[in-house]
């Protein structure tokens, strides 16, 4: 047994030996690469790179984005008189036919609906303020200002919204950005805050459980009532400035 015994604590402390002298020459290797020029000159650059992208990353924090607007609420009690006078009626008009129509949005008018009917104190609350939305090329733009930790950001949440091979609609948040850098490690508080911002606005529609289920990358089915009628959105293109919406009337659908 003590021979036993000594036959493995040498085994042991040769292993043990091994692997010390093993790190000694890797450290050696590493030693002697750092006296190599090609890798110190690769080396230099590439955390002189990397330290460049920290500070524009930093600095793109405080940016202002072409697309942000400053947004004056108005709580004068009126209906917006882009969704009384155009969306209303084209939906009721359109829908009389029976047949597949497209509702074109543009994002002046859907801005005038989200300072009339959001709600600036509710925003305030959460340290939200100026909301507003700008369509590009198959993004929504959901923009806003906010307040950490005393210092002012202007956040942006990139939305896609779309269709599945399904028929459910889902509004992916493909980005989120603090002026021009992107922060996608905030993503669920900032969805969150605007969710608990627009919570006053979305209970008085029939728009809550669909951002709620859509803002936690959700799908839903996309029917909606009308003159007891229910229209089904079949294709959802966002252009420039634009959001196009088909909607199919659901005896055709």
């Amino acid at each position: 047994m003590f021979i036993l015994y000594r036959i493995r604590h040498y085994k042991h402390k040769n292993c043990f030996g091994k692997k010390v002298m093993e790190n000694y020459f890797n450290y050696e290797k590493i030693k002697q690469s750092f006296k190599n020029r090609k890798v110190r000159k690769i080396i230099i650059l590439s955390a002189g790179l990397i330290t460049l992208l920290l500070v524009l990353w930093f600095v793109g924090l405080f940016r202002t984005p072409r697309h942000y607007r400053s947004v004056k609420f108005v709580a004068d009690g009126n209906i917006s008189q882009y969704l009384s006078n155009y969306i209303l009626p084209q939906l009721h008009n359109k829908s009389q036919y029976g047949q597949p129509f497209d509702l074109i949005l543009s994002e002046q008018g859907i801005n005038d609906v989200i300072a009339r009917h959001v709600d600036a104190d509710s925003l305030q609350q959460v340290n939200l303020s100026d909301l507003s939305v700008a369509f590009k090329q198959d993004r929504v733009l959901l923009t806003g200002r906010t307040v950490y930790c005393g210092i002012d950001f202007i956040i942006t949440l990139v939305l896609k919204p779309g269709i599945d091979k399904k028929g459910q609609f889902f509004l992916g948040v493909s980005k989120v950005q603090a002026g021009n850098s992107r922060v996608p490690f905030v993503a669920e508080t900032l969805k969150g805050k605007i969710l608990e911002g627009l919570d006053g606005f979305l209970n008085n529609s029939d728009a809550a459980d669909f951002a709620k289920v859509l803002f936690n990358n959700g799908r839903i089915e996309p029917v909606f009532s009308i003159n007891h009628k229910k229209l089904h959105i079949e294709k959802i293109t966002v252009q420039d400035e634009k959001l196009i919406i088909r909607f199919l009337p659901e005896q055709n659908k």
